[in-house]
């Protein structure tokens, strides 16, 4: 077999497993956004290249057309260096303060099927049931508004499943209108400020690994003194949720004010 044949089965490989990425993620979540998008759209693109490569065009003007393919080669290059800079950080910044005290527990919310909570948010949630339970008394912010396919809002249903499994009512404040990581930490310090009538400083933000390091800047930035418990992340997701990470890091450094 030829090397050039060889290569081309490689990126015909690659671009299907992309596209089944997509399509096997997309079942199993019940929604959809760009991490969830970008291995299916890249694999169209793979294809759609192959495909060109065996086209009376591209035989036509073939040196153009290969020095258009350096370039986006080189270019993909310097991408996937910056890809894997910014997922060891990510990575690097999620370890558990399990043992610091807090005014508060945040819990980000994490995506619902319809009135379920996902698997991602019931790790999230299990983990604070933890520390609620070394810590009881803790006041706990559920903080996430409702989203396509939500019936209803997350923060409802992280109360539900906490109050399920034997969290004081009382204990919980539900912050409904936050669509974003910055909002959940604006809207959740206002709201504990109006209920409880007292400055909000230390908390303890409950989310996933690949989520911490973004959620402790924005925290700093809403005025919060912020410590993190890191809830594990299904391995077959980790390449969707990284690479929509990878990009909300860089608009929430530039955008998130």
């Amino acid at each position: 077999m030829g090397k050039k044949r060889l290569i081309k089965i490689s990126l015909l490989l690659i671009a299907v497993a992309g596209i089944l990425d997509t399509i096997i993620i997309r079942s199993r979540s019940g929604g959809m956004d760009f991490g969830i998008m970008l291995p299916g759209l890249g694999g169209l693109a793979l294809i759609s290249g192959l495909i060109f490569t065996n086209s009376k065009l591209y035989k036509k003007r073939e040196k153009l057309y290969n020095r258009i393919g350096k370039f986006i080669l080189g270019a993909f290059a310097v991408w996937f260096i910056s890809f894997i800079i910014v997922t060891t950080v990510l990575m690097t910044s999620a370890i558990s303060q399990k043992d610091a005290e807090v005014d508060c527990v945040i819990v980000l919310g994490a995506g619902l099927k319809g009135e379920t909570p996902t698997l991602v948010l019931t790790q999230r949630l299990d983990n604070a049931l933890g520390y609620i339970a070394k810590n009881p008394g803790t006041t706990v912010i559920v903080s996430g508004g409702q989203g396509t396919g939500e019936t209803i809002t997350e923060a409802e249903a992280m109360k539900r499943y906490l109050v399920r499994h034997g969290t004081p009512e009382e204990l919980i404040i539900k912050e409904e209108n936050s669509t974003s990581t910055y909002e959940n930490m604006v809207f959740s310090k206002k709201l504990y400020e109006q209920e409880l009538g007292t400055q909000l400083n230390r908390v303890m933000i409950i989310t996933n690994d690949f989520h911490m390091f973004r959620s402790k800047l924005l925290a700093h930035r809403a005025g919060l003194e912020p410590y993190g418990i890191s809830a594990g992340t299904p391995w077959y997701i980790y390449p969707n949720v990284l690479l929509r990470e990878y990009l909300a890091v860089f608009k929430s450094l530039i955008l998130d004010r």
